[in-house]
């Protein structure tokens, strides 16, 4: 499954949103630079610096059908040339309107009745807050026997992107006024939020500000957001992710990794504007398919010196913290077998965060890679020189990286714990402290339109299990131990003397955050109820919030703040010289991606672009029904029912990225043939860069969906709901 982030510890790397991504494809590179050629006489400053960046995009890898495109900026001139396919401004609406954010992940509307299709996965939050031990949705899976069974989840929120406005002119000119660069940092922290504040007051819609090309642009993104949400319908965990994590990452796959989600209002299934019809001819190999989805970021401009600290220092540091939470969540449910369906879904999230680090670790290392990244970055240290830039953008990134490195073994430790009892203490403190800030002054998790996201999250009532949450937070401090040792202040405050499955037991056991009620009186209360609680989880949040924040200003004012200053400096010379002809990097908002529905070579050998339900049934067999291969015991009684050869899940070559999970694809007439739910191991590098060589998204196909629907789960009237019958 393509991983989803782990919550809001300080990124690997200075934290650096809109990076540019993307170059044209080979035949532009080709003909570009054979214009430069035909002009050789001309020797002005300008023209230097046109042929400096000419044989820059020509020297750049070839990539495809590369690309997260905005939805304002569209592909046009390379659709057309490449895949004759000319869109319009109703084509793209449409799509922009059915897509639908699910919570930092995708999925999108296909019926006129608040219909929502996503993958098993991206709702497995929900559906697992659901559940218990005496109903099991995980296990058992779900089907809503008409409207009034439809069970609301209870923290979750899906919006769809309304509109989108260019502010560049605002937030520039703040920070542009500015003397010092933690001041314009500041100023332009002040005008993103007064932008969002306006404009929710102004639309009543939910307002976002996305930064893109390294902060050349500001766009303000308008939002319709809906909060009763109900789950329809999910299939047993043993067929949504059929050959658990061996097979994760790894195509041929045979996945019915989806789930159907409603969307109320005002009680009433919601209207939309915009939703997907089913396409009535299935997709089939080299056709032409686009995603709508949320990728959450890549790094495909980073910097030599930073891609060097991620090698060297972030990533191995991550990929030990995440083998030791797999071990610990192995054995945590060896204990019984509701043991096992407690820890399941954390287990779910940290294998496959785990395995999609080894492969984006395996990118970084690869020495052609690096090669590439060095030679990249010499062209484009030309391209600065022929255009006449005396900065030195790269020193300023380097310097950043040098700080990082010794602070980022802090960075890791010094936090409550992802999605932990202790994590949401510490959110409830940290609200209530930085509100009573300016916008200007805040970490930036706590600006004024992120904070019902969070609020509500905080607010939902759903089953929290004391037993692991001691087991898990125990192994957190005892990591941070290991990291910073006993004489460091953070381990100091958390221990307390104590052993750290001592100090997890005697704070968790006696907490009240576990309740919904408390963590609401405490929300409501603010500043004056946190310093009179006594509960031992918020004591302890308060005392380590000083020193999260002053590592956090630390990162912010030593590394963020000059690492944005260089970064915005490189953005602005490739926007001028390629405008937006380049997409930008992935933020998490919506974008559009296109490739063709295709198989590839892998170790010698032809992988098709297809599975079917007959390779299910088979692979079954041959691990003799032995899990993670055992199929529920209504796939088995269906089996005769099936038709072997319906197309399963298909392989296409849509640039992805995590956030992507849930995208619907699409033909081009708009109709939906398919649900991305993961990407190949050959893809896992899409983070650092893209090539179709290999690298696959990998979807449910609408065929399969429909037929399971009605063959195994007797779902007809929501197939009939889906068809539009």
């Amino acid at each position: 499954m393509l991983p989803r982030r782990r919550g809001r510890r300080p990124r690997p790397t200075p934290a650096r949103p809109g990076r540019l991504a993307g170059q044209d494809d080979c035949a532009d590179n080709a003909r570009l630079f054979k214009t430069a050629a035909v002009l050789p006489t001309m020797k002005t400053p300008i023209f230097r610096a046109l042929l400096a960046a000419l044989a820059l995009l020509a020297a750049l890898p070839t990539r495809a059908d590369e690309g997260l495109w905005t939805f304002d900026a569209p592909p046009l001139t390379r659709l057309d040339a490449k895949h004759a396919f000319q869109t319009s401004p109703v084509w793209l609406e449409r799509l922009q309107l059915a897509a639908v954010d699910f919570r930092g992940a995708s999925a999108a509307f296909v019926s006129p009745r608040g219909l929502v299709l996503t993958n098993h996965h991206v709702g497995s939050s929900c559906i697992q807050k659901l559940s218990s031990a005496e109903r099991d949705l995980m296990k058992h899976g779900f089907l809503a026997d008409g409207a009034e069974a439809e069970l609301r989840c209870p923290d979750t929120e899906l919006k769809v992107l309304h509109s989108i406005s260019d502010i560049s002119a605002n937030i520039l000119a703040a920070g542009a006024a500015a003397k010092t660069d933690e001041d314009a940092n500041r100023r332009r922290k002040e005008a993103i939020a007064e932008s969002e504040k306006r404009c929710e007051a102004q639309t009543r819609l939910r307002c976002s500000v996305v930064t893109l090309y390294n902060g050349a642009m500001y766009h303000l993104y308008r939002y319709h957001a809906w909060t009763d949400v109900r789950l329809v319908f999910a299939p047993e965990m043993e067929v949504a992710f059929f050959g658990g994590d061996p097979d994760n990452f790894v195509f041929p796959r045979f996945d019915l990794d989806i789930a159907l989600f409603r969307i109320y209002e005002q009680g009433r299934p919601v209207s939309p504007r915009s939703y997907l019809k089913l396409a009535r001819r299935g997709v089939k190999e080299d056709e032409l398919v686009f995603a709508a989805g949320h990728p959450h970021s890549t790094d495909r401009l980073f910097t030599v010196a930073e891609l060097d600290t991620q090698r060297e220092v972030d990533y191995p540091l991550h990929l030990a913290s995440a083998k030791r939470q797999q071990r610990l969540l192995h054995g945590f449910g060896h204990q019984s077998p509701e043991a096992t369906r407690r820890a399941a879904h954390v287990l779910f999230g940290t294998e496959n965060w785990l395995k999609a680090m080894l492969g984006e670790f395996k990118t970084l290392r690869d020495p052609v890679f690096q090669q590439a990244k060095r030679s990249e970055e010499a062209k484009f240290r030309e391209l600065a020189t022929a255009k006449g830039n005396s900065d030195d953008p790269w020193a300023v990134l380097a310097a950043a990286s040098a700080k990082h490195r010794a602070k980022a073994k802090e960075f890791w430790a010094v936090a409550y714990g992802y999605r932990t009892l202790l994590q949401a203490a510490g959110d409830i403190v940290e609200i209530a402290h930085e509100s009573a800030l300016p916008e200007g002054e805040r970490l930036s998790a706590y600006r004024s339109a992120e904070l019902p996201k969070l609020k509500r999250r905080l607010e939902a009532d759903y089953p929290i299990y004391k037993d692991l949450e001691i087991t898990r937070q125990a192994d957190y401090w005892q990591e941070a131990r290991d990291l910073l040792g006993d004489a460091h202040p953070f381990v100091k405050t958390v221990l307390a003397g104590k052993t750290p499955r001592e100090a997890a037991s005697e704070r968790i056991s006696t907490s009240r955050i576990d309740r919904a009620e408390e963590r609401r009186r405490l929300l409501a209360g603010g500043l004056a109820a946190i310093e009179a609680s006594q509960d031992p989880l918020i004591a302890l949040a308060r005392a380590i919030y000083p020193l999260r924040r002053t590592l956090a200003k630390y990162q912010e004012v030593e590394i963020e703040t000059p690492s944005k200053k260089a970064s915005q400096a490189l953005g602005r010379l490739r926007f001028d010289v390629f405008g937006r002809e380049l997409p930008p990097d992935a933020t998490s908002s919506l974008r559009l991606s296109y490739g063709v529905v295709k198989g590839y070579e892998s170790e010698g050998t032809l992988v098709p672009w297809k599975t079917n339900f007959g390779g299910l049934f088979a692979r079954h067999d041959a691990f003799d029904g032995k899990p993670p291969f055992a199929l529920p015991a209504n796939w088995l009684g269906a089996r005769g029912k099936l038709k072997p050869d319906t197309p399963f899940n298909f392989a296409s070559t849509i640039d992805i990225i995590g956030g992507n999970s849930g995208s619907p694809v699409v033909n081009r007439e708009g109709e939906w043939v398919g649900v991305i739910f993961d990407g190949n191991l050959e893809g896992l590098g899409n983070r650092f860069g893209y090539t179709e060589t290999a690298a696959r998204s990998l979807a449910v196909d609408s065929r399969a969906i429909l037929e399971a629907l009605e063959v195994v789960y007797g779902a007809k009237a929501l197939a009939a709901e889906i068809r539009g019958e």
